[in-house]
């Protein structure tokens, strides 16, 4: 029986190491795959890091081309939109109206002083005329006296 024990022991033992081997082969070809798909994996991330960096500088070079466009227009449509927002605001206050009356004012106003203005110039022209007019009397009774 001995035999036959130390063969079935023999038998377990060779089934024992027959699993482990499989084991061992199992795990030796995860780590293979493990370790070819980490080096396929890192070698995918960096294609994909590099066509981002070319993407990143085909942006740059573009937002440096329309940048300054895209700004001015955005400027131009910002202003525009606050100026009609205004425009409204003063309309239904009734600002324009107001604002319209100033400005008719203000015409009337103007011209009334270069009414003032013009009179002034008359004035000071015939007081230029007397003084000079007085001037040249008071230096021809001079002239005479002395004869």
């Amino acid at each position: 029986m001995s035999d036959e024990s130390d063969k079935e022991m023999d038998l377990s033992r060779k089934v024992w190491l027959a699993g482990i081997g499989a084991y061992g082969r199992a795990f030796g070809e995860a780590q293979e795959v493990y370790t070819k798909m980490g080096k396929e994996t890192s070698k995918a991330f960096e294609e994909l890091v590099g066509r981002g960096e070319d993407l990143e500088s085909k942006v740059a070079t573009a937002a440096k081309h329309y940048a300054p466009k895209v700004a001015s227009e955005t400027v131009k449509s910002t202003v525009d939109g606050f100026n009609g927002r205004l425009d409204r605001m003063k309309a239904t206050l009734g600002l324009t109206e107001v604002a319209a009356q100033q400005h008719d004012q203000l015409n009337v106003l103007h011209e009334r002083m270069d009414n003032m203005d013009s009179k002034l110039d008359e004035i000071l022209a015939g007081v230029k005329a007397i003084t000079l007019a007085q001037s040249q009397a008071s230096t021809t009774s001079t002239s005479t006296s002395a004869d």
